[in-house]
Order: structure tokens, then sequence, then C-alpha cells
């Protein structure tokens, strides 16, 4: 039976069979390109924190601690490349070609927008928040709310012939032929 070996031996079978030890995890993971560093993370390992029992086999210990340092680096990796994702250039939302009269007639066009909605009876109000900002259907509305599908239908219709006509840019929009959505 071999005898042990005390873990400052470790360092000294490290230093000794480094080369051997590269090699190994190379070929164990197919040249990832993370041999040496592998290797020098368990060098760095075993001067911070001596392995409390001794190796019988001190190559052996040190290839199978080189394998566990190697797959911890390969998911490390993986989790990184995981996290970051391949974003495309994000649209400048603020076009550095529009001046101060557009954003002005755009706020105001708004500002007048949520008037029209904000005086519309309170049931044509609900209907038309729900169905066109939470995106539900006339069916889950009128479950919603405890009225028939056809009750959420009329309401919603109210809504929006009242903001056709009291909104301007859907009077525009409907003057020219062009139904506002």
């Amino acid at each position: 039976m071999p005898h042990a070996v005390p873990s400052t031996d470790l360092v000294t079978a490290l230093a000794r069979h480094y080369d051997e030890l590269v090699e190994h995890v190379r070929r164990q993971f197919r040249g990832r390109g993370f041999e040496r560093e592998v290797v020098h993370d368990v060098c760095v390992e075993l001067l911070e924190r001596p392995a409390a029992l001794e190796a019988r086999t001190p190559l052996a210990f040190l290839r199978h601690i080189s394998t566990h340092r190697a797959i911890d680096r390969q998911r490390a990796e993986a989790a990184r490349a995981a996290l970051i994702e391949s974003v495309p250039d994000t649209p400048d939302l603020h076009a550095h070609h529009e001046d101060g009269a557009s954003a002005l007639a755009f706020r105001q066009h708004l500002e007048a927008l949520v008037a029209v909605i904000e005086s519309l009876p309170p049931r044509a109000r609900q209907c038309f928040l729900l169905h066109r900002v939470h995106s539900m259907t006339h069916q889950a509305i009128a479950a919603e709310i405890g009225v028939t599908r056809s009750m959420v239908t009329h309401h919603f219709n109210h809504a929006m012939r009242r903001i056709a006509r009291d909104w301007a840019p859907a009077r525009e929009a409907m003057a020219a032929g062009r139904p506002g959505r």
C-alpha cells in the first residue's frame, strides 16, 4: 500500500506534473482553452486551503481536483453565456430630429385623448380601457364586470363613437377616410 503524502507534497507534485495535468484537462475537455487556468486554480486552492487529508496518490488526486475545477469553470461559463444575450441595436426612442413643436403637439393630443376617455360614461370607459389597454376580449370583459357580451360591445362602440367625435386626431383620420384604431 502506498504511503500517505502530506498536502505540502501536493504542491510539489503539482509543480512536477504541471504539463501532464494541463494535458489531462485539455484531453478531458477537448481543448476548450482553459486548461492552464484550471491548473492554476488548483494550485491557488492548494496554497490557500491545504488538503485536510493526505493523498495516497498525489497525481491521481490532482487529476481528480483538476477535472472538478474544469467542470466548475465550464458550468460557470455556460451560466454566464446564458445571461448574456446578444441584443440588436436599440432604436433611439428620443429621436433627435423632433423639434419642440411636434413634442408639444403630441403631448396636447395625448392630454385631449385622456380628457375624452375620462369624460366617457363609467361602463363605456371601463369597457374601452379593458379592451384597448388591457387587451381583454369582449367575452372576458363581460365575465369580469357581470354583463352580457353584447352589452360590452354596446359600451365599447359607444366609447369609440365618442372618441371619434370628440378627439381631433380621430376626427381628422375619419375625415381623411382612414379608420382610427
